[in-house]
C-alpha cells in the first residue's frame, strides 16, 4: 500500500517593516508571495549590500530553490520595507502540480534558472572586481597624496626631543605631504643644538586651515638654504596621530 505524502497546508506570515524574511546562506523550501507590502532582495558581499529587487503585491520570492530542485542555501537575503503579509507555500505542494506540465516547459525552466543562476553569479563576479579595482586606485591615489609634498609657508616652533619643552626654537615649514615636512632653520640653532642625520625634533605649528600639528620628526637631511644664514632640513614624521594625517590630506587637496 502506497504510503500517502501529505502537503503541508498554505500559510499566512506577517512581517514589520525592518524584519528579515530570508537570510541568504540559510536552508529553506517555502514559496513566499506578497499579499501586502514590499519586501528587497539583496545580497552581501565584504560587507556590502548589494541591491538585486524590490518586490510588491502579487510578486514572488524564494522559487529559486524549488526550480534547483535540491536543498540548496538561500542566494540571497529578503529584508521587509513595508508592514508585509505574505501567503507561504511549501515546496511539495508545487513539486506535485509541476510533474504535469509538459516535459519541454520543465526543461526550458530549468534551462532559464541555469541561465538566471550564471548571471547572477558572473554580475557578482563583476561586482567584485570593481569594488576591488577601486579599492586598489583609491590606495594608489592615497599613496600619491603621501608622497606628494605641498609648498607652505608657515612659522613653527621645535626642539630636539632631548631637550626640555620649555626649549623654543623657531623656523618656518616650507613643504609638507602625510610622510615628513620640509623646514627652514637659521643655522646658528645647530651651534648649542644638535641637529645631526637622525636626530629627533619635536615640532609644533598650524596649517593655513587651522588645525595644529604637534608631532615628532627625524632629520633625514640636512642642506644649506636659499637664504643666506639658514639650513634646510628634511624630516620624516615618526608615528604621526591618524588625525593629523587627516588634516595634512585635507590641507594637501585644497586647491
Amino acid at each position: 500500500m502506497n504510503e500517502v505524502r501529505k502537503i503541508p497546508p498554505i500559510t499566512h506570515l506577517l512581517y514589520v517593516r525592518g524584519e528579515l524574511i530570508i537570510k541568504e546562506g540559510d536552508y529553506g523550501i517555502s514559496i513566499y508571495k506578497i499579499l501586502k507590502g514590499r519586501v528587497r532582495v539583496f545580497k552581501t558581499s565584504n560587507n556590502i549590500i548589494i541591491h538585486l529587487a524590490t518586490l510588491g503585491r502579487g510578486e514572488v520570492f524564494g522559487e529559486m530553490t524549488f526550480f534547483n530542485l535540491s536543498l540548496e542555501p538561500r542566494s540571497a537575503s529578503v529584508i521587509a520595507i513595508d508592514d508585509v503579509e505574505l501567503e507561504v507555500s511549501h515546496s511539495t505542494r508545487l513539486i506535485e502540480e509541476y510533474k504535469h506540465i509538459p516535459t519541454i516547459l520543465r526543461y526550458m525552466t530549468k534551462q532559464f534558472t541555469n541561465r538566471l543562476l550564471n548571471m547572477n553569479s558572473v554580475v557578482e563576479t563583476l561586482n567584485k572586481k570593481k569594488r576591488q579595482k577601486k579599492k586598489e586606485n583609491e590606495e594608489s591615489e592615497l599613496d600619491e597624496r603621501r608622497y606628494v609634498r605641498k609648498k607652505i609657508y608657515q612659522d613653527c616652533i621645535y626642539r630636539p626631543v632631548a631637550h626640555p619643552s620649555k626649549l623654543e626654537l623657531r623656523g618656518v615649514v616650507k613643504d609638507i605631504s602625510p610622510l615628513g615636512l620640509g623646514i627652514e632653520v637659521i643655522a646658528k640653532n645647530t651651534i648649542n643644538f644638535s641637529h645631526d642625520l637622525g636626530a629627533h625634533l619635536k615640532i609644533k605649528f598650524r596649517l593655513p586651515s587651522g588645525s595644529s600639528i604637534n608631532e615628532v620628526a627625524v632629520i633625514k637631511s640636512i642642506k644649506k638654504s636659499k637664504t643666506p644664514g639658514f639650513l634646510f632640513l628634511g624630516l620624516e614624521f615618526e608615528n604621526i596621530d591618524k588625525d593629523a594625517i587627516k588634516n595634512i590630506g585635507f590641507f594637501i587637496m585644497m586647491p
